[in-house]
């Protein structure tokens, strides 16, 4: 079996998008948020919310309206549910997440066992689900919902693929390079996403730079 090369991830932006929609339509109020979805489509074509992953579209549209000012209402938005935690010379880049929805559904995978086992096992190696089904000895009905949940939430992104004799067969990987849970006053948790979920990621490009 042939591997094939990795297709393009927006794992942080499938994990961000919701969040971040609704803070933008929550400070921008409803006559300037009609404004900027009708100039994204008569400009790309596209809603408020397809181009939420592909954020540097929706930045075009707020350098209109905002100017130079727009820059920091990104980086405010953004701040409300994902903020940098860099080193002092900025390699080795870490976010907090605070959103709520978010963090759940972090805690959760992680409060799990199985879950749990999956991520860290995914960690830098893509699988396809059989084989992380296999490795890990998991339960094949059990295993199959968990591995799911994880891909639904966007937990566990698609880095890939192997091609079979009859059909193509998708690799995943986890989201994270590092997680770590804080339950201290608010549940917090700081990652270090995977270098090539930061590298396609649309929102943490275009708010953060590459």
């Amino acid at each position: 079996m042939k591997v094939l090369t990795h297709e393009n991830m927006s794992g942080a932006d499938s994990l961000l998008a919701i969040s971040l929609e609704k803070i933008i339509l929550k400070n921008l109020g409803d006559s300037t948020v009609r404004k900027i979805q009708d100039r994204l489509f008569e400009k790309f074509g596209i809603s408020m919310t397809a181009a939420m992953r592909e954020f540097d579209k929706i930045d075009y549209v707020l350098r209109e309206f905002f100017g130079a000012g727009a820059e920091g209402l990104e980086k405010k938005f953004l701040q409300e549910i994902c903020s940098l935690k860099s080193n002092k010379d900025k390699t080795d880049k870490r976010f907090t997440l605070s959103d709520s929805t978010i963090t759940q559904s972090i805690v959760k995978a992680f409060c799990d066992d199985e879950m749990s086992k999956i991520l860290n096992a995914s960690i830098g190696e893509p699988w396809t689900i059989s084989e992380i089904i296999e490795k890990l000895n998991l339960p094949r009905t059990s295993g199959y919902r968990k591995i799911n949940f994880l891909i639904e939430q966007g937990l566990l992104i698609k880095t890939g693929f192997i091609q079979t004799a009859n059909r193509r067969v998708d690799k995943y990987k986890s989201l994270f390079d590092n997680v770590n849970i804080d339950f201290n006053n608010k549940v917090t948790v700081n990652v270090q996403f995977t270098p090539e979920v930061v590298k396609n990621s649309s929102i943490l490009t275009t708010v953060y730079g590459s």
